[in-house]
Order: C-alpha cells, then sequence, then structure tokens
C-alpha cells in the first residue's frame, strides 16, 4: 500500500444572486397595487354605463336631386 497523501481544498461560496428576482417581485406588488386602485376606484371595468353609444337618426330621409335642364 502506498502512503500517498492527497491535499483537499474547500471553496465556499456566498452572495446574492443579483436582485432581479426581487426586482420582478416588487414590479409585480406594484402592479397589483395599482390595478386594484383603478378596478375598485371605479376607473375601470366595474361602470354601470355599459360603454353604449347611442345614435340618433330620422326616421324618414329624403334626397333631392336637381331636374335636368332641357
Amino acid at each position: 500500500m502506498s502512503d500517498e497523501r492527497k491535499e483537499r481544498t474547500t471553496v465556499v461560496t456566498t452572495g446574492s444572486g443579483g436582485g432581479a428576482g426581487w426586482f420582478l417581485a416588487g414590479g409585480l406588488i406594484v402592479a397589483l397595487i395599482l390595478g386594484g386602485f383603478l378596478f375598485f376606484g371605479g376607473f375601470i371595468g366595474s361602470g354601470t354605463s355599459g360603454g353604449g353609444v347611442n345614435i340618433d337618426v330620422p326616421e324618414k330621409v329624403t334626397i333631392e336631386t336637381p331636374k335636368p335642364s332641357e
């Protein structure tokens, strides 16, 4: 049996991942708060008007054409 010694090196790394996940989570929270404010404030989605369009048209339309000259 050989009596060789092997040296081992242990590397431990710690650090942050850059914060992209926190940035996306924060953006989602802000979007949800803004959407809730707009929806429950009555600005979007919950109106009673229904967005209908009313067009008044006369019952009878007459078109007058000029008589040709002779």
